[in-house]
């Protein structure tokens, strides 16, 4: 009884964590909060502690933890940038998270009978089991919410003051939010099942076998819990290896390419490959990607010096909006975009889910980031047909979620056209899609998250529409 009440606590894990990922660009576009600086403050001025606005919308999805894990909160010597390895395969370095643990298998084996509409509702926990008493730390931050810049200075100042700052909580929804290299990063757990990771890959599969003079690619990225998690958070089972899951992806394709995202990303685990206060990544974690996948492909891809960055203060995003810790709300992140070399030869044209009532527009929907990850491609509930000013006769297709959106901006010196269609909002056949438009690449991608969770599904229904 016991053992079985604990498969489906991990299995409702596993699924409530994808459900919340897989709703990415809603999060960004509807309830994340924005906390844009009204003005700088002088040297001369000692900014005022804030808190965060009341929030009302109890419509979040609540994540729970793995039976063995405590929840009752623990301080330790904040991490720098990768915890600690021992795997390594070339260059890159893994975290410690290569065995499939219990918790993995447990959660694997009740994949085929966890996939219907109810049961991807998420298991809603009490308050005890999420959240954590709070620390020494939160009661002397000093913030600079109210600043043009992140908070680091206040941070400096109070390590000074009490010699390093040891802040490791698991807030609302399951979300552990840790001090890290002077300020505070949202983690959101990853679990999925190898089971989930199979209908991703079957489905991958079948598009290659259904479209045999295409050029079929899949990449999973990790979410930053995979780098990011302090050590002792994985030892006692927080979240589990994304490598895993992508190792087993790769050995299950056929007739597909698989594109290695995870070694492009963990090569640069010591740079702003993620955002701290948000799941995505940032936009130079999707170049790294882009970067892979062209390799892959063969298709050009300038440097990064040739793109023009864009920056923004004040970024404040849904690992804020999960976890109502104000360390984080207080702790605001500059977002930076990355506009294309050929960005003023681009045309872009958005289409309802249907491919019908077209419009003009611009990939890059704000050239100044003020919508931060909305500032490329806007949302998802449509597809986008870009076209670039390449003349090789290439044209990718891409389906993915919202982490994808922020690769396209780095694919546009690669291909002609550019289908860029968010596989939860698309009522068309994939296939016949894929060949009404010429499709001579295909790219399926999104995070581990989506690959190990619902994609797969999501991928299905675009086959079979």
């Amino acid at each position: 009884m016991q053992i079985k009440l604990r498969k489906r606590i991990i299995a409702a894990a596993a699924l409530a964590a994808a459900a919340a990922l897989s709703s990415c660009s809603d999060i960004s576009r509807t309830t994340v909060n924005i906390h844009t600086p009204a003005a700088a403050v002088t040297d001369e001025e000692e900014p005022e502690a804030t808190e965060p606005p009341e929030d009302d919308d109890d419509g979040d999805v609540q994540l729970i933890l793995p039976e063995n894990f405590v929840t009752t909160g623990r301080t330790e010597v904040p991490q720098t940038s990768v915890t600690s390895t021992e795997r390594t395969k070339g260059t890159t370095t893994f975290p410690i998270q290569t065995s499939r643990s219990q918790t993995e298998t447990a959660a694997a084996e009740t994949t085929a009978e966890k996939t219907t509409a109810e049961e991807t509702t998420p298991v809603v926990t009490t308050a005890a089991e999420t959240t954590t008493s709070v620390t020494a730390a939160e009661t002397t931050v000093t913030t600079t919410s109210e600043t043009a810049a992140p908070a680091e200075t206040s941070q400096v100042q109070m390590t000074a003051e009490s010699g390093q700052i040891n802040y490791n909580v698991i807030g609302d929804n399951g979300i552990l939010v840790s001090y890290q290299n002077g300020h505070y990063r949202g983690l959101m757990a990853c679990f999925g099942t190898y089971g989930l990771c199979d209908k991703w890959t079957n489905a991958v599969n079948t598009f290659a076998k259904k479209l045999p003079d295409v050029n079929v690619y899949t990449m999973a990225a990790p979410i930053p819990s995979e780098f990011y998690t302090p050590q002792s958070f994985l030892n006692s089972g927080f979240t589990v290896s994304q490598y895993n899951k992508c190792e087993h992806i790769r050995e299950n394709v056929d007739g597909v390419t698989y594109v290695d995202a995870y070694s492009a990303l963990a090569a640069h685990t010591d740079e702003d490959i993620y955002l701290r206060t948000d799941h995505h990544w940032t936009p130079l974690g999707a170049y790294y990607a882009a970067q892979a996948f062209a390799e892959a492909a063969g298709a050009d891809f300038p440097s990064i010096d040739e793109y023009t960055p864009v920056s923004r203060s004040g970024y404040v995003g849904s690992m804020y909006t999960y976890s109502k810790d104000r360390h984080l709300y207080n702790d605001a992140e500059t977002f930076t975009m990355y506009l294309s070399p050929n960005a003023d030869s681009i045309s872009t044209r958005y289409y309802n889910t249907y491919f019908t009532g077209g419009y003009a527009g611009d990939l890059f929907v704000t050239r100044n980031a003020s919508a931060f990850y909305c500032s490329y491609l806007g949302s998802d509930d449509r597809i986008a047909e870009i076209t670039t000013d390449v003349k090789n006769g290439r044209t990718l297709v891409v389906f993915k979620q919202s982490y994808g959106n922020a690769l396209i901006p780095f694919l546009t010196s690669g291909f002609e056209k550019i289908y860029v269609c968010d596989m939860r909002y698309f009522d068309l056949n994939g296939v016949q899609f894929c060949k009404d438009v010429g499709a001579t690449d295909l790219l399926c991608t999104d995070c581990v998250m989506v690959a190990a969770g619902n994609g797969g599904k999501y991928l299905e229904y675009v086959l079979n529409k």
